[in-house]
């Protein structure tokens, strides 16, 4: 999903009020702070999180190899916070 096809899916979400704006913005920011620290999908900044989930919530880099322990902690840790996270070097489907 291209960084406007990802904007695109968040704003029909605010408009369904399927999310807030506040929601929507901090999910934005999460992922500029995903990018700016780790770069494109193929930037070697990446290598070292080779085979593993790299979140950010509350402008804190979370990792793990399970999604479900990254959300889990996530949660307990930054409730009520938005986690933007990719799979480094594999898809989760």
């Amino acid at each position: 999903m291209t960084d406007e096809e990802f904007s695109n899916w968040l704003s029909r979400e605010v408009a369904s009020k399927d999310m807030t704006q506040s929601q929507m913005d901090d999910l934005l920011q999460q992922k500029a702070l995903f990018v700016r620290e780790l770069g494109k999908p193929d930037s070697p900044l990446r290598d070292p999180y080779r085979l593993k989930i790299v979140g950010y919530v509350a402008e804190h880099r979370r990792i793990d190899t399970s999604i479900h322990k990254l959300l889990d902690d996530a949660k307990q840790k930054f409730p009520g916070r938005m986690i933007y996270f990719e799979p480094i070097g594999f898809d989760l489907f």
